[in-house]
């Protein structure tokens, strides 16, 4: 769970955008790649995701610079039809193809009602969060998952099955905070705490499952096995599924949103879970720090700050703090 660090510093979202801009750049990534990263990047940290944010940064480039993923791949749409496509990442970072699918599927969702977009040969795709959000603007419900390649062992439990594969569900409201679930599909647990609650176990191993059938088998993350494919980029052993469709397909957005704000308005006049002060559902808090941190900065933890440090002495580049 993200939680945002007791001790840190401030720093402006526009500096870390420039900072992690240059440094794929110094990676051997074009400009508009560089840019499109970095942005991505900052709108997790914004959001208190810091797990998957510019925390990641130092780890990238090693991948890029061990020559594992392409530095400038040519993300290209191989298949397409009215409501569906696929995209090919290039053995480059999953992040560039997945926000291409996710701006198809809106587009397809707003011009027909629903679009539904695999990715697949690319590294990490970061949290799928960023790709559902990406529906809200539109007034339409986002859906995300991810899943890696790896092989279930004999020897290996069930309750790591999952791969802890992340998924997203995003669902606009009117002027409420939208609900979104952004998730890893696991549970980090022992087997004592499997014996507390099972079900929470087996809910999450279903979802695992769900999430590597679609954004992985689905997607084809197996074709780019270097076993059967001699000319796949080593890092490339990601894929994605990410769909949009538009409610007003459905029925009335204006009306939706008068009950949806209705309804959320309840649930925060109901009692907070044990150790909060507030009723909130998915989604609330990160949508609240978006707004708060992009004036006044992302608060960077020590963790986060040596981080960003291992990246800046690669290439011998000034912090942004």
């Amino acid at each position: 769970m993200n939680v945002p660090p007791k001790e840190f510093i401030r720093v402006m979202p526009d500096l870390l955008r420039s900072f992690a801009s240059k440094v794929f750049q110094e990676a051997g990534t074009s400009t508009t790649d560089a840019d499109c990263l970095a942005e991505l990047l900052v709108l997790t940290d914004l959001r208190g995701v810091f797990s998957h944010g510019t925390q990641q940064l130092a780890g990238y480039i090693e991948m890029i610079l061990s020559g594992k993923v392409n530095p400038r791949p040519q993300v290209e749409c191989i298949d397409q039809s009215q409501t569906t496509a696929v995209f090919d990442g290039d053995g480059g970072m999953g992040h560039l193809p997945a926000y291409l699918a996710a701006k198809t599927a809106v587009n397809m969702a707003k011009d027909i009602g629903i679009g539904a977009v695999t990715t697949r040969n690319h590294f990490h795709i970061g949290s799928a969060g960023k790709y559902s959000r990406m529906a809200l603007k539109e007034d339409c419900v986002g859906f995300a998952v991810s899943a890696h390649r790896f092989m279930p062992g004999a020897g290996a439990s069930i309750l790591s099955s999952s791969g802890a594969s992340p998924m997203s569900f995003a669902i606009p409201t009117g002027d409420q905070p939208p609900i979104v679930v952004d998730m890893a599909t696991s549970i980090h647990g022992s087997n004592d705490l499997f014996q507390v609650i099972p079900d929470a176990f087996f809910k999450f191993i279903g979802l695992g499952a769900t999430s590597h059938a679609l954004g992985g088998f689905m997607a084809g993350i197996w074709l780019f096995d270097q076993q059967v494919n001699a000319d796949a980029w080593e890092g490339s052993n990601q894929g994605a599924f990410i769909c949009a469709f538009d409610i007003a397909r459905f029925r009335s957005i204006d009306e939706y949103k008068e009950e949806i704000d209705r309804h959320l308005s309840g649930i925060h006049q109901m009692q907070p879970a044990p150790g909060y002060d507030r009723a909130t559902l998915p989604g609330a808090l990160e949508w609240e720090r978006e707004r708060e941190w992009s004036e006044i900065g992302v608060p960077v933890g020590k963790g986060h700050q040596e981080a960003l440090t291992r990246a800046a002495q690669t290439f011998d580049l000034e912090l942004p703090f």
